[in-house]
């Protein structure tokens, strides 16, 4: 009996810390806040830089694109393939632009059920995300149609060509993700099984942003007592012309598992963001790099 409890609580060990690794990483992506009761409330932003003419917004593109271009020259990627990738995960991201847009989000999963909501929203001056009919204002980090990489999201110098037409390159990288499971040898056992990659679609004709994906790269399990089969996350990209440059307009996080415990383990949310306008002239709002709101390494 006391084996059979101390394999139960073994396993809902795992279990929870699975769970909690999932949604640290999808909080740090999509980076949910509390909601605040009242546009009144003092709660402060986040730090941000604010930039507000075309030489500053250059001059921020440049910076983000030497320190890729500097990472990438470890790789052992040709040089046509440097610069492709270069300048179109610079273009990924290029601050929060004041602006408006419509979030639609659909959410599957094992144990709530499946939901689907649909808002419009607007950022503004004060650097924060507003509701456009409820006193509901959300952190500048919060999800968006621009996602905040880091400026070399991955190992750049594992970076390799894995598909390629006349179109598109599709690029992966290794990703080094680590999660504090030093205090259980169970929770660290599993952390050091999980293995992660960065996989980057890139437009050829005009050096564009198409989708950047990071996930497990093959299952995870303990055995008898959990299998984790699927963790990813996606950003997919359109050209929102108003903006003068890319945004995510489909963002997917989704995990699929089991455990002895609780059984199927299963959470599907699709984000869709549609009629994207930036103000003009073109205000773009930056928060200090430690803020991402993609995820945290």
């Amino acid at each position: 009996m006391r084996a059979t409890i101390d394999s139960e609580r073994k396993s809902q060990g795992l279990v929870s810390f699975v769970i909690f690794s999932c949604i640290l990483i999808c909080s740090s992506s999509f980076a949910e806040v509390e909601e605040e009761s009242s546009a009144d409330s003092d709660t402060t932003s986040v730090d941000f830089s604010r930039l507000d003419t075309r030489e500053a917004i250059e001059e921020y593109r440049n910076e983000r694109q030497s320190k890729l271009a500097e990472a990438l020259a470890e790789s052992n990627l040709s040089e046509e393939h440097k610069q492709l990738l270069t300048k179109a995960m610079t273009e990924m991201y290029l601050g929060i632009p004041l602006s408006s847009y419509t979030h639609a989000e659909r959410e599957e999963s094992s144990s709530d059920g499946d939901s689907e909501s649909s808002a419009q929203w607007f950022i503004s001056e004060d650097g924060r995300i507003h509701h456009a009919s409820e006193s509901i204002i959300y952190d500048l980090n919060s999800a968006s149609p621009f996602v905040s990489l880091p400026t070399v999201p991955f190992e750049a110098e594992t970076g390799r060509v894995v598909d390629e037409s006349d179109s598109e390159a599709t690029f992966v990288f290794d990703m080094a993700m680590t999660m504090n499971a030093e205090s259980d040898d169970e929770f660290a056992g599993l952390a050091k099984q999980m293995r992660w990659i960065a996989e980057v679609v890139v437009g050829k004709l005009d050096q564009s942003p198409q989708s950047f994906v990071m996930k497990l790269e093959k299952p995870v399990r303990k055995r008898f007592l959990f299998k984790l089969s699927t963790f990813r996350m996606e950003l997919h990209y359109s050209y929102a012309e108003s903006c003068d440059g890319y945004a995510v307009n489909r963002m997917v996080a989704e995990m699929d598992g089991s455990a002895i415990v609780v059984g199927k383990l299963y959470q599907f949310v699709e984000s869709t963001f549609t009629d994207i306008a930036c103000q003009q002239p073109l205000v773009r709002l930056v928060p200090d790099e430690d803020e991402s709101n993609f995820f945290q390494f």
